[in-house]
């Protein structure tokens, strides 16, 4: 892997500080507002975190480095629960889903449709539901045929191992879609907590309330170990 080349700052001839194709600035804010749809939640999210990166100059002034924002390169924004992730999971993982609010180039990115993800969730069991259902009735009919229409045993027990790995595929293959729309749903249910847990805790923050449960103080056991002696007094 090539080494990136090194280039000095320059000055900044419209505002004099320095400037470089580097030099960054990372600011962090916190939303609130009407309902938002994110990329990646089933929830509308009243209360949001922003992140954007701009690019920075820097003035010498005063014996001190002083840092301001330039032009924004990107913005993007996430729920409560998504920054959670995303400052906990450093390294693991594919990475966090975020939404894209701002680019260097498309100042304003369009907005996402509110589509839960469920809900797609519960249409791939309805087409797996459909699809068993009517493998089942087929097998069922056959069987019938061959039974009614005395079309031979042959005929009858081909009719009848189709019904039944038609009725054995039906039980996993509902399981698989069943324990899908399960871990769906408990990805929501921790999002919203998520959510909850972190607002609270952030009106907490903000008011200065006490908490509304605390855990009792108890005095610690002492740790067994040599006991000493006082010492016995000597003959002057």
């Amino acid at each position: 892997m090539s080494r990136r080349p090194t280039q000095d700052p320059a000055i900044d001839a419209e505002h004099g500080g320095e400037i470089h194709p580097a030099f960054g600035v990372a600011v962090v804010t916190r939303r609130s507002g009407g309902g938002r749809s994110l990329f990646q939640s089933d929830l509308l999210h009243n209360e949001t975190i922003s992140l954007s990166v701009h690019e920075a100059t820097r003035k010498r002034d005063l014996s001190h480095d002083w840092v301001h924002p330039g032009r924004e390169l990107v913005e993007i924004e996430m729920s409560l629960a998504q920054w959670g992730s995303l400052v906990s999971s450093m390294g693991l993982g594919s990475g966090v889903p975020v939404t894209i609010r701002r680019t260097e180039h498309n100042a304003f990115v369009s907005e996402i449709p509110h589509q839960p993800r469920t809900a797609e969730s519960l249409r791939e069991v309805r087409e797996v539901t459909d699809r068993m259902y009517d493998r089942v009735k087929a097998a069922t009919a056959a069987l019938h045929e061959a039974i009614h229409e005395k079309k031979g045993v042959r005929a009858t027990k081909e009719a009848l191992n189709a019904l039944e790995n038609a009725v054995a595929g039906a039980g996993s293959n509902a399981q698989f879609t069943v324990d899908s729309l399960v871990e769906a749903s408990e990805q929501v249910v921790a999002q919203a907590r998520a959510d909850i847990e972190a607002h609270v805790l952030e009106v907490v923050r903000l008011t200065g309330t006490e908490p509304s449960i605390e855990a009792s103080s108890f005095d610690a056991p002492a740790l067994p170990g040599p006991t000493t002696s006082p010492e016995e007094p000597t003959d002057a």
